[in-house]
Order: structure tokens, then C-alpha cells, then sequence
């Protein structure tokens, strides 16, 4: 199969000025993911907010009181909050009862949801679910540290108010 000089130096010819049009300068898309490469220390998170996954820290107080403990109520977690002298008035189910009573979602309703379900976000953010995120997410971070942004709340307009 003889390929005639002129039909080869045409297809070199197309093959090229394909490639240099494909060669422009291309202006670099804004991001707005935050040092989205960048390591990190290797060092674990100082855990402020307790829950299921944590463990108890030994002190704190349930969220609900103005406290730092989003664990689920157990006998277990009733006794170390007795040990601590905490809530001397309280047991399991009397605290889970007030969590029923404020309409606050435990891992007893469900699991597994990231606070993404009906009830989130997660109650420190504003939500009625209680239930851990999953470990090693970045919102799992955020939610034992604490360090997150609310968003802003939409603004109210006439069909949001009827």
C-alpha cells in the first residue's frame, strides 16, 4: 500500500493545525476549595464535642444543658456522669426522655444518616439529629472540634411567610 506524497503531507498538514489550535491559553478557573491538597499534621483533633465515637470526656455535661457531650444516653454514660457528679438527679431513661421531649434524634432512631437525613444538621448546628457523623469525614472533624460555619439563613420572602 503506497500512500501518495501529497495525501500523507495533507494529513500532517491537518494533524498539525489541529494541534496548535488546541494550543491556546487558557485563563485558570477561580476555585474556592481551601487548600484543597495541602497535608495534615498527622496530629488527632483535640476532641471538644464528645459522642458515641469519641467516647465520653470525662466533666462534660450534656449538650442539651449547655454542655460539650453529644453521646446517647446509656447506663453506662449516666454512671460516668455520676461519678463526675453530674446530673445526680438523672437516669438513662429520664435523659432520653428528655431528649424525646425536645424532639432530638439518637442513634436508638436511626443510624449511619452523616446528619444528612430529616432531622439534620446535627444538633450543634441547629438540627435535631444526634447521631455521630462518620469518622474520618471532614464533617466529623468539625463536629468534635466545633470549628464550622453556619450558613447564612435564607432570606425570608412573601411565599416563604404564608
Amino acid at each position: 500500500m503506497n500512500a501518495k506524497p501529497a495525501t500523507l503531507l495533507g494529513c500532517i498538514t491537518i494533524l498539525l493545525a489541529a494541534l496548535l489550535a488546541g494550543c491556546r491559553s487558557v485563563e485558570p478557573v477561580p476555585r474556592t476549595v481551601r487548600r484543597p491538597f495541602q497535608a495534615k499534621d498527622g496530629q488527632p483533633v483535640k476532641v471538644i464535642y464528645c459522642n458515641d465515637y469519641t467516647g465520653h470526656v470525662p466533666g462534660s455535661i450534656p449538650f442539651i444543658f449547655g454542655g460539650t457531650c453529644c453521646c446517647t444516653p446509656t447506663l453506662e454514660l449516666v454512671d460516668a456522669y455520676h461519678r463526675d457528679g453530674l446530673l445526680l438527679e438523672y437516669r438513662a431513661a429520664t435523659l432520653l426522655g428528655v431528649y424525646e421531649g425536645l424532639g432530638i434524634q439518637t442513634i436508638y432512631d436511626h443510624r449511619d444518616c452523616n446528619n444528612r437525613c430529616k432531622w439534620g444538621p446535627h444538633i450543634l448546628q441547629g438540627g435535631k439529629c444526634m447521631v455521630p457523623p462518620t469518622p474520618g469525614t471532614q464533617h466529623y472533624e468539625e463536629i468534635i472540634t466545633g470549628r464550622f460555619t453556619l450558613p447564612s439563613p435564607e432570606p425570608v420572602d412573601q411565599k416563604r411567610r404564608k
